[in-house]
């Protein structure tokens, strides 16, 4: 190989070494962030991630549905249309606690106390709540435990169910939205 060749080979080189860690470099740009929550509990159960914020589809139900035979609308007439729902409770140790009891709260309508205010705002459903049950359907208070669960070890599912129900003597159709908030009280 000539000296000239010896030159234009180490010049390429160099080239190609130089053009190599230029593009590895690249560019850099801001992407975003990445939020990390969670809750760390002494307890004989953890709340599974499906269970901690979900929702309940609840279908459309006829105004007709809640008429006596009469025509009239009582306060406390169920659509009788109950979408069931579970809280999924993992990695549950028996040694620690036998049950489970669920205690739902939220915002209650003055004449139905018992059951979720409709928070749809404007296009709302008038005289219509949301009325919570326990997994032999029971209708649940507001505030108040329900009858409590038998735990198994590990994953255990504790079944609920929901139903529209009327918080008035008048109907009048639109969205309902009502949310409640749980605790989980282990015995």
């Amino acid at each position: 190989m000539t000296s000239s060749q010896k030159l234009n080979t180490l010049f390429a080189a160099t080239l190609l070494a130089l053009s190599g860690s230029a593009l590895a470099a690249g560019t850099s740009v801001t992407g975003g962030q990445v939020h990390f929550n969670g809750t760390v509990v002494d307890a004989a159960c953890s709340v599974d991630e499906d269970s901690v914020d979900f929702n309940v589809d609840m279908g459309q139900v006829r105004t007709a549905k809640f008429a006596g035979a009469d025509g009239k609308v009582a306060p406390g007439t169920a659509a009788n249309q109950k979408r069931p729902f579970t809280i999924k409770l993992s990695d549950c140790d028996t040694t620690v606690s036998k049950n489970a009891a669920i205690t739902f709260s939220g915002n209650a309508p003055a004449a139905m106390p018992t059951a979720l205010d409709n928070t749809a705002g404007a296009g709302s459903a008038v005289g219509i709540g949301i009325q919570l049950y326990d997994n032999v359907g029971k209708a649940l208070a507001l505030g108040t435990a329900s009858p409590a669960y038998a735990l198994i070890n590990g994953e255990n599912s504790l079944v609920f169910s929901a139903d529209y129900i009327t918080t008035g003597t008048t109907v009048k159709p639109g969205d309902v939205q009502a949310t409640a908030t749980f605790n989980v009280t282990y015995s």
